[in-house]
């Protein structure tokens, strides 16, 4: 019964380490696109 239950949390443990993975990179992605844009500076703000 304890070898059941130890190897189930092991498979739900190793889903949810999957989905954080799935995540964090999903979140990278996008941030790094956004903080890659820069827009261009009005020719009136330049000094």
């Amino acid at each position: 019964m304890k070898a059941k239950i130890m190897n189930g949390l092991m498979k739900l443990a190793g889903s949810v380490a999957a989905l954080a993975m799935i995540c964090a990179v999903s979140n990278i992605n996008s941030t790094c696109l956004f903080l890659a844009y820069q827009p261009d500076i009005p020719d009136s703000l330049d000094a």
